[in-house]
């Protein structure tokens, strides 16, 4: 029984060490590729950047039922984090073009300070990357703590940007 235990615990060390891996290439691939907005109209970025940022929020959700034990299942974690990972990388530039923030755009959230202080987005919104990669890397493991340690990490990712560069809602 030994030998078929510790054989089982190399072939799960040998998965976990590939899916982190293909993870990995695919995050590389993301960046290197770096997808465009669908659209040049402005109003059009806007709505895809909205609907990037929901999916965003939902992925939050599922990640968040996992890790606070409320029904929420490792399954749900690994697929909140990818699309937190596919959203983050097209952040930049791609869903912040020019004139699709606050008063270019009907319902634009993004704040001018965007555009003004464009270094300082750049930076928030790569540690958002950064962070939505760890989580996909720690989402490739069952480890609540990690997975929640890094699932922290993106939310203040998120609050950081959001507190700077989106408008509050009423």
């Amino acid at each position: 029984m030994g030998k078929l235990s510790e054989t089982n615990g190399i072939i799960r060390s040998a998965a976990i060490t590939i899916a982190s891996a293909s993870v990995l290439l695919a995050a590389a691939s993301s960046f290197a590729q770096s997808p465009q907005p669908v659209s040049t109209d402005p109003a059009a970025v806007a709505k895809e950047r909205e609907t990037a940022m929901k999916s965003m929020g939902d992925a939050m959700k599922k990640i968040a039922a996992y890790v606070k034990n409320e029904g929420g299942t490792i399954e749900g974690v690994r697929e909140g984090a990818a699309a937190l990972q596919q959203a983050s990388h097209k952040i930049v530039p791609n869903l912040f073009p020019a004139n699709t923030g606050i008063g270019t755009v009907d319902g634009s959230e993004a704040k001018p300070e965007i555009w003004q202080q464009w270094p300082k987005f750049e930076q928030a919104a790569t540690r958002l990357v950064t962070a939505s990669d760890g989580l996909t890397t720690a989402a490739t493991g069952e480890d609540r703590a990690s997975i929640a340690r890094q699932f922290g990490q993106v939310g203040q990712s998120c609050g950081g940007c959001h507190d700077d560069f989106r408008q509050k809602k009423n």
